[in-house]
C-alpha cells in the first residue's frame, strides 16, 4: 500500500507541473478507457500503410515520432498493430522479437522456447531487458508496446470464466521497460527521462484501478529515472533540479523505498555536470553529500556515502570554473579521510583536474606533489595515463613547458604509453613558452614530433600522429616567430591533404578547421604583403570546397576574423574597405554570424585606407558596419571598437568642428557605457579635440570617473590616467 502511495505521490508531482510531464492528460485518457479495449485506435505513419505489412515502418515511426504529442499517443500501440488484442500471447510476443530483429539481425528470443507452450510474464520480462540491452531508436517504444498489451490481457482476464495464463507485468516488468526507454535514441532533450516517468504515472493509475494493485515501483525504478534526468543534464536545463526532486520524494519519511547509495551518487552526478554552467552547482553536490552523511549517522538503514559518491562531489568542484577550486578540492579530500572513506586513482585525478583548472600560483607543484604521492602508495594506488595527462595540463596552463617535456619522458620511462591528448598538451606547452625560450622550444617541438613518427614506423609504438598532435606541432610553428614558419606550416598542410583527402586516405590525419585557423594564424604574421591576402582567401575557398564534399571544414566565424584581420593589416592594398565589407557580407549569405571581432577588424581596414579617392567610401563604411554593430541584439561594441571607430575618424575626415562635434558624441556614448580605455584616450589626444567639458564636473585634469572604465576588459582601471 505504502509503494503504491509512493508511486501515486509521483504521479501527483508529475501532474501538477512539479516535474513537467506532456503526457498526463494522455495517460488520464488511456486508462479511462483500461476497461474496453474496442476504444483503442492506433495512429498510424503518415502513408497508411500497416506496420504489420511493412515490418521496417517501425524504424521510420520511431524515428518520425521524436517528440510524442498527444495525437499520436492517443492510440494505445506506437510499433504494434491494433491487431495484436485479438492475437494469441506467443503470436505477439514472436511479431515483437522480429521487430527487435530488424534492429539486431543476430538476434534470438530464446533457442529453446516451443511457440505452442504456454507464455507467461517470463517471457516477456526476458524481452523487455534484452530491448533495454541494445540501444535503437525502437526499444522504448517496443517495450511499452509490449507492458500495454500484457495489461490489456488482465484486463480482459477479469471476469473470465476459464482459467487462463495470463502475462501479467510485475515490478521486473516496470523496470525493464523503464531501462528500454533509458537506451533509447531520441532526438528530444529530455525524452528517455519523460517517458520514464510518463510509465510510473501510468503504474500509479494502473494501481489506483485495481488492474495492477499489487504491482509497484521500487529503488531500480526510480534510480532509472534519476539516470534518465543525469544523461539530459547538458540539454535540458532543471534536469539536475528534477533528479533531486525525485530523490527527496525517496527519502520522504510516509513512504518506505529508501533511496540507496547509487540514487544519492547518481543525483550528485547530475549536479557535476550541471557545474560545468552553473558555478552554485558545486555547493549543491555538497550540500546532497553532507545530508547523505547525516542521515547515515542518524539512521543505519540509510546508505553511507562511498568512494564514487565523494568522487561525483570533487567532480562537481572540478567543473566549475571559479577561482578557488584547488583549495576546496583538498579540503573535500581531508573531508573523505574524515569519513572514512578510501580514496581511489580516480580521486586523486579529479583533484588534479580541479588544481590544473584552478590557475592559482603553484598548482602544477601541487598536481605533480598527488602524482608522485600515487606512485609511492603502498595502497595499491596507481596512477593511469588520465593522472599523467592531468598533471601535463597542470604545467601547461601554467608555461612550464620544461616541467611538462620532463613529465612526458618519466611516463615513456615507466612503459606508460603516451595518446594523443599526452603529445597535444607538451607542444601546446613548446607554442606558448616564453619569448627567450622560443628557440628551444621550436627545436623541442621538432625532436618530439619526428620521435612520434620514427617510433611508430619502427613499431617501437602503436600510436601515430593525428589530427589533434598535427595542429599542435603547426601551432608550434606558428607563434615560433621563425623566418620558417609559413613554409613548413603550408608543407605540413599539404602532407595532411594528401593523406587525409584523397580517395581511401586516412580520416586520422585529415585536416579540420582548426588546421586552416592555423595556417591563416601564420599568414598573419607576415600580413603587411599584400599577397598574404589572396592567400587566405584562397585558403578560405579551400575549405568550403572541402565541405562540400563532406568533411568538417566549413569555414569558421574565427577563419574569416582572421582573414578579414589579414586584409585590414594589409599595405597598399587597393579598395581594403570594400574588400572587407564584402567578405563581412559573405558571412551573412554563408549563414556564419560576425562577431565583435569581426567588425573590428573592416573598422581597422576602414582606418587604415591609405589611398586618398577612396577615404569616403571607407568612412561611410566604417559607420555602416559600426551602426551595424551597435544595432545587433547578440553583439555590443568593445572598447577596440570605439577607439577603431575613433581611429577612423581621425583618419578619414577633415579637422573641423563636423568630427568635432561626432568625436565628442561617440565619447559621451563610450563614458556612458563604461568602455574609456587606453587606446580610447590615446585616439581622443591625438585629434586635439577639446574634451575637457566632457568630463562630468571635475575641474581641471582630475581623475576619470571609475564608471568610464567599468566595463573594460583586458586593461587596466583608468582610475588615476590624468585626461
Amino acid at each position: 500500500m505504502r509503494n503504491m502511495r509512493k508511486t501515486l505521490v509521483l504521479y501527483a508531482v508529475i501532474r501538477i507541473g512539479a516535474i513537467t510531464c506532456p503526457y498526463h492528460d494522455v495517460i488520464l485518457q488511456s486508462s479511462s478507457r483500461l476497461g474496453s479495449t474496442a476504444n483503442y485506435r492506433q495512429r498510424r505513419a503518415a502513408d497508411g500503410r500497416s506496420v504489420a505489412a511493412q515490418p521496417s515502418a517501425s524504424r521510420a515511426l520511431a524515428s518520425s515520432a521524436r517528440v510524442v504529442t498527444t495525437e499520436e499517443l492517443d492510440g494505445k500501440y506506437s510499433v504494434l498493430t491494433d491487431q495484436v488484442d485479438s492475437m494469441k500471447v506467443h503470436e505477439v510476443l514472436e511479431m515483437a522479437s522480429i521487430y527487435l530483429k530488424e534492429e539486431d539481425p543476430s538476434y534470438r528470443l530464446n533457442d529453446n522456447h516451443d511457440p505452442k507452450k504456454r507464455v507467461g510474464t517470463w517471457h516477456f520480462n526476458r524481452l523487455i531487458f534484452d530491448l533495454g540491452e541494445r540501444g535503437s531508436t525502437i526499444c522504448g517504444y517496443l517495450a511499452q508496446d509490449l507492458l500495454e498489451f500484457m495489461v490489456t490481457k488482465v484486463v480482459e482476464s477479469r471476469g473470465a470464466t476459464e482459467r487462463t495464463i495470463v502475462p501479467k507485468p510485475n515490478t521486473l516488468t516496470i523496470n525493464g521497460v523503464l531501462k528500454a526507454w533509458s537506451k533509447t535514441l531520441m532526438d528530444e532533450p529530455g525524452g528517455p527521462a519523460r517517458r520514464c516517468e510518463s510509465v510510473l504515472a501510468k503504474l500509479a493509475l494502473w494501481q489506483a484501478d485495481g488492474v495492477l494493485f499489487n504491482v509497484s515501483a521500487d529503488t531500480v525504478s526510480y534510480n532509472t529515472v534519476i539516470n534518465c534526468w543525469k544523461e539530459s543534464v547538458a540539454t535540458v536545463p532543471g534536469a539536475a533540479k528534477r533528479a533531486t526532486d525525485i530523490l527527496a520524494l525517496m527519502e520522504d519519511k510516509s513512504t518506505d523505498i529508501l533511496p540507496d547509495v547509487v540514487s544519492h551518487t547518481s543525483c550528485i552526478s547530475c549536479w557535476a555536470e550541471e557545474a560545468k554552467r552553473d558555478p552554485a552547482a558545486a555547493e549543491v553536490a555538497q550540500d546532497l553529500l553532507t545530508r547523505m552523511y547525516e542521515r547515515s549517522k542518524e539512521d543505519r538503514k540509510a546508505p553511507v556515502p562511498t568512494t564514487r559518491t565523494l568522487n561525483a562531489v570533487l567532480l562537481a568542484n572540478a567543473n566549475t570554473i571559479a577561482t578557488g577550486r584547488g583549495k576546496k578540492a583538498l579540503e573535500l579530500l581531508q573531508m573523505m579521510e574524515r569519513m572514512d572513506i578510501v580514496p581511489d586513482t580516480y580521486t586523486f585525478n579529479i583533484v588534479m583536474k580541479s588544481l590544473a583548472n584552478c590557475g592559482d600560483a603553484g598548482a602544477s607543484k601541487k598536481a605533480k606533489q598527488f602524482l608522485s604521492r600515487m606512485e609511492q602508495s603502498s595502497s595499491g594506488l596507481h596512477p593511469d595515463l588520465l593522472s599523467y595527462n592531468t598533471a601535463l595540463d597542470a604545467f601547461a596552463k601554467e608555461g612550464k613547458s620544461k616541467s611538462a617535456a620532463r613529465l612526458l619522458e618519466e611516463m615513456v620511462n615507466k612503459s606508460i604509453q603516451p595518446d594523443s591528448h599526452s603529445y597535444t598538451t607538451v607542444l601546446t606547452a613548446y607554442a606558448n613558452a616564453r619569448s627567450e625560450e622560443k628557440v628551444w622550444a621550436l627545436k623541442e617541438a621538432q625532436d618530439l614530433f619526428e620521435n612520434i613518427e620514427i617510433s611508430f614506423a619502427s613499431g617501437q609504438s602503436d600510436f601515430r600522429a593525428n589530427t589533434q598532435v598535427f595542429n599542435a606541432y603547426m601551432n608550434v610553428w606558428s607563434k615560433s616567430g621563425d623566418r620558417k614558419a609559413l613554409t613548413r606550416v603550408t608543407q605540413l598542410l599539404s602532407f595532411m591533404e594528401e593523406l587525409g583527402f584523397e580517395e581511401g586516405g586516412d580520416p586520422t590525419v585529415r585536416p579540420n578547421d582548426r588546421t586552416y585557423c592555423i595556417v591563416l594564424n601564420t599568414l598573419a604574421s607576415n600580413s603587411k604583403n599584400p599577397r598574404t591576402v589572396d592567400t587566405s582567401l584562397q585558403i578560405l575557398e579551400k575549405m568550403r570546397s572541402y565541405n562540400e564534399l563532406g568533411f568538417q571544414t566549413r569555414p569558421t566565424v574565427r577563419a574569416f576574423s582572421i582573414t578579414l584581420l589579414i586584409l585590414a593589416r594589409a599595405r597598399k592594398l587597393k579598395n581594403k574597405a570594400r574588400k572587407a565589407q564584402d567578405l563581412l557580407q559573405r558571412m551573412t549569405r554563408e549563414g556564419i554570424r560576425p562577431n565583435v571581432i569581426c567588425f573590428n577588424a573592416v573598422l581597422n581596414a576602414c582606418a587604415f585606407t591609405g589611398n586618398e579617392d577612396e577615404k569616403e567610401e571607407a568612412f561611410t563604411i566604417a559607420c555602416f558596419a559600426f551602426d551595424q554593430l551597435r544595432g545587433d541584439p547578440d553583439l555590443a561594441p568593445s572598447h577596440i571598437s570605439y577607439g577603431t571607430f575613433l581611429k577612423a575618424c581621425r583618419k578619414l575626415m577633415p579637422a573641423g568642428d563636423v568630427r568635432d562635434r561626432l568625436v565628442k558624441g561617440l565619447f559621451r556614448r563610450c563614458c556612458s557605457q563604461g568602455l574609456v580605455s587606453h587606446f580610447v584616450l590615446k585616439e581622443m589626444t591625438a585629434m586635439n579635440v577639446d574634451y575637457q567639458s566632457l568630463l562630468e564636473g571635475v575641474s581641471g585634469y582630475g581623475n576619470l570617473p571609475p564608471t568610464w572604465s567599468s566595463n573594460v576588459e583586458n586593461e587596466v582601471t583608468y582610475k588615476n590616467t590624468r585626461v
